[in-house]
């Protein structure tokens, strides 16, 4: 049972990553500074996402 605890610890930490990365293609994409978006993720991930989402793009952003 314990064996295989370090592989689930895995898939959490690479699932926390793809948020982190795409928290932050989605801020920049919406010209909202990346790095300040990133560092929310690291602690609300998902929130910060669907903040991400909800909010519109600034005007002169790359992806309108």
């Amino acid at each position: 049972m314990w064996g295989l605890a370090w592989f689930w610890w895995l898939i959490m930490v690479i699932i926390w990553m793809m948020f982190i990365y795409f928290t932050f293609m989605l801020a920049a994409s919406k010209g909202r500074s990346p790095l300040l978006w990133c560092l929310l993720a690291i602690i609300l991930p998902l929130i910060t996402v669907i903040l991400l989402l909800v909010l519109p793009p600034r005007p002169g952003a790359r992806n309108q």
